[in-house]
């Protein structure tokens, strides 16, 4: 297989003599596809042998058997980082996808790849310009003054370059030249990688997992994501979304097409690097108060939040939030919104009747309901614990003791989900994630959002308001009487 591999790359190098530029690295693309599913193949096997040949020396929910589990979520976790750098593009996505699971995949996987979120590959300015040139039919110097020879940020799937355009400093968005054709080819290979893990486990105890459903899932979104000209279209609903909130900002788009975009560049600071913001705790309140409207009035949801898609600039005095890379969004329509607005609420004011009606209206199964709470206020169904508070060392016990807190568990869960509710949950988690490191809480978040779903929901403003006491009240009798209204 490997001579195989050898002589393809050669035959490859030797064809590409005589093509042009763009068809040269189409053909470049299809064979590092091709390459790329040797390591993908290796890295799956040998995780398959530890999860089902390994793991499986152990009792099962032991003390023994949840140490060795850990032990090798590290190690698939680790092999999972190293073939996301090597093979790059939509492997290196899937990495990044993986790690934003906060609190839904095993620590050791968010940890262990969270290193992906800011770090991309970065291609020759030569690349750069068979792109530019073969999507706007124009040689380079005709479309820009000046242009950076020297990417200023590289991500998965495309990288960023400073220039001048009609007089203008702007940020130029290009597609890697090789993507085109290789992510094709990488998802036929990650398919059925997906198809033959069905396989494996259908024959074992973990038989709720289905690769196949989440791979469909993420294959709808990155291909998406890699037609720039949806992700305008993304940009231009949010900007209007928020055209009366000055504190949120989108860049302006001057030339775009498939794979390039030409937009204001825009000069801020990380929002991760929290040393630099006059005010943490406000840039975290700006972010809560977006994604809450994103997600409970608008159904409009960005889904790729990382550091590197979110700056913070002075704007009149004011900190203002510049929202970057609308490539990966998704959207609720208003019957399945006003559902999961009732859904949320119900389990905010601990009404879990309510919570299991609707749910099963937005499709989720009644086997699954009870992890609901988890996933999205991060307690169980008995919790007494206060809202946003960590759990305790008996609920600890009491979720490895049901065994609720599992890879299985929590996969039948999320395919029982519409993908639009899945994606919020990413988006979910990765506030809170920013939250956490601008000094903002659990609680504020959650009421915050709480709040919004409240506020939004499609009932009179005075039937919004008097719903929003009754929860308030809800709360308080619970956190300080423990009682839970009827």
């Amino acid at each position: 297989m490997l001579r195989k591999a050898i002589l393809l790359g050669a035959f490859t190098t030797g064809c590409t003599f005589f093509m042009p530029p763009q068809q040269k690295k189409d053909l470049q693309g299809f064979t590092a596809g091709f390459i790329n599913s040797f390591s993908a193949i290796k890295t799956l096997i040998e995780s398959l042998y530890d999860y089902q040949v390994e793991l499986t020396k152990y009792e099962y929910n032991t003390e023994e058997y949840h140490q060795q589990r850990s032990i090798i979520h590290q190690r698939v976790a680790d092999r999972i980082l190293r073939l996301s750098i090597e093979n790059k593009g939509v492997y290196l996505k899937a990495g990044q996808y993986i790690g934003n699971l906060e609190r839904v995949m095993p620590r050791e996987f968010t940890q262990t790849l969270r290193v992906l979120q800011d770090q991309g590959p970065q291609v020759s300015f030569e690349d750069v310009k068979i792109v530019l040139e073969y999507e706007f039919q124009k040689p380079i110097q005709e479309l820009f003054t000046t242009f950076s020879h020297k990417a200023i940020a590289a991500a998965s799937l495309a990288q960023v370059h400073q220039a001048t355009y009609d007089g203008k400093d702007v940020a130029v968005k290009v597609q890697f030249p090789q993507l085109r054709v290789q992510y094709r080819y990488d998802l036929m290979i990650i398919h059925n990688i997906a198809k033959l893990c069905d396989f494996v486990v259908s024959n074992t105890s973990t038989s709720q997992l289905n690769f196949s459903d989440l791979f469909s899932t993420f294959r709808k979104a990155l291909e998406k994501e890699l037609d720039f000209t949806l992700e305008v279209q993304n940009a231009e609903i949010t900007r209007n979304n928020f055209k009366n909130n000055s504190r949120i900002y989108i860049p302006q788009f001057y030339q775009y097409s498939q794979r390039v975009i030409i937009m204001e560049f825009i000069d801020g600071v990380k929002i991760n690097d929290v040393n630099k913001l006059k005010n943490p705790r406000e840039c975290a309140n700006i972010l809560i108060d977006m994604f809450g409207q994103m997600i409970f009035k608008h159904g409009h949801v960005h889904c790729d939040a990382h550091p590197g898609n979110i700056l913070i600039r002075e704007q009149n005095g004011k900190q203002q939030l510049v929202l970057l890379d609308h490539g990966f969004y998704t959207d609720i329509d208003q019957e399945m919104l006003q559902n999961f607005r009732c859904l949320w609420n119900n389990i905010a004011k601990f009404n879990y009747k309510q919570v299991e009606q609707y749910a099963l209206k937005l499709g989720i199964k009644k086997d699954h309901i009870e992890f609901l709470p988890l996933i999205f206020f991060y307690r169980t169904i008995s919790s007494k614990k206060k809202l946003g508070d960590a759990f305790s060392i008996e609920e600890r016990q009491y979720l490895r003791n049901k065994d609720l807190v599992t890879l299985e568990n929590i996969n039948a869960l999320l395919r029982s989900m519409p993908p639009e509710i899945m994606f919020i949950i990413r988006a979910a988690n990765l506030v809170g994630i920013h939250n956490a490191l601008l000094g903002g809480t659990t609680r504020d978040r959650l009421l915050k959002f709480t709040e919004y779903s409240v506020k939004n929901s499609e009932k009179s403003v005075w039937k919004q308001k008097f719903e929003w006491i009754k929860l308030k009240i809800a709360l308080f009798l619970f956190e300080f009487f423990g009682l839970i209204p009827k």
